[in-house]
């Protein structure tokens, strides 16, 4: 009877060891890029009618942004949080049906565009620490964009910010890119529906 009990307790203890041990090193990193998830949506009509430029983003050295607390190893991204956000925006507009085009952070070529959508991601993170025999990884993402174009008395700005948490028995990458692109896109779809309300955007006809 020990001996199966100890054999039953290498079957679960075993596998979370090799986990453990491949979840090791001296950084962790989170796999691919950000994207919208698939849906069909039809292409919006007309003449472009917002430009969204590269959002601005302060970022860490080495593209850090976040930490596994139990392992004391710093979370790695190889993306650009400003680019991968306003592309995250104007895909979220052109399903609204906006007609949204992308341009670099200088938005060149878009003087012929009517509004201009700038923004700052203040906070792209995703941290992991034991809570138990869990782990929890949580991620957010705060961003601030604006509205620029005639008639408007001053940029229309509008700020938000989204939050997710995972559980699992370890960190693993996978969770990473999963929190933190579920939490990117909530942030985008609330931005894009702020901006939306406030009618500084709106569907072509």
């Amino acid at each position: 009877m020990m001996k199966r009990a100890i054999r039953t307790l290498l079957l679960f203890v075993g596998p979370c060891l090799v986990l453990s041990a491949c979840a090791g090193g001296s950084s962790l990193h989170v796999p691919g890029d950000l994207a919208r998830p698939s849906r069909a949506v039809a292409p919006a009509s007309g003449a472009p009618q917002v430009v969204v430029a590269d959002f601005s983003f302060a970022a860490a050295p080495g593209g850090v942004v976040g930490r596994d607390f139990d392992s004391v190893r710093p979370i790695v991204w190889k993306g650009e949080p400003g680019k991968a956000m306003a592309d995250l925006v104007a895909g979220v507009l052109r399903e609204s049906g906006v007609a949204a085009v992308r341009r670099g952070a200088d938005a060149q070529g878009a003087e012929a565009v009517p509004v201009r959508i700038t923004g700052v991601v203040r906070r792209f993170e995703v941290n992991a620490r034991r809570t138990g025999l869990s782990v929890v990884t949580e991620a957010t993402v705060s961003l601030t964009v604006a509205a620029h174009g005639p008639g408007q008395y001053g940029p229309s700005e509008q700020s938000v910010t989204s939050s997710v948490s995972l559980r699992d028995l370890f960190v693993t990458p996978d969770d990473l890119r999963e929190a933190l692109m579920s939490t990117a896109n909530a942030a985008a779809e609330e931005a894009a529906r702020k901006l939306l309300e406030a009618k500084v955007v709106s569907p072509s006809s």
